[in-house]
């Protein structure tokens, strides 16, 4: 039976394969995942998809909407119709 890993825990394992060759000593790793834990933990984390340049973002969809094109608009920025009006009205 597999065990599931929590964020923490593949966090960790994600960055023992990128610094393969013990970068991080067995010490601070243990540090790093005591402060995640006491910072976060039991805490519902959200973790963007792709970090997007919003300003670039916003100022792409005001420049390009027409009145019609809010969907496609949408649908390339993958954002919701609320998020999309909150950016037209510049909030």
């Amino acid at each position: 039976m597999a065990v599931e890993e929590d964020i923490v825990t593949s966090m960790l394992g994600a960055m023992r394969q990128i610094l393969a060759g013990g970068v991080v000593t067995d010490n601070a790793e243990r540090l790093l995942e005591q402060k995640l834990r006491h910072e976060w933990g039991g805490q519902a984390v959200y973790v963007k998809k792709v970090a997007v340049d919003t300003e670039a973002r916003d100022h792409d969809i005001r420049t390009r909407y027409n009145g019609l094109n809010r969907l496609e608009l949408q649908a390339t920025w993958n954002i919701s119709r609320a998020l999309f009006y909150k950016i037209i009205r510049g909030e």
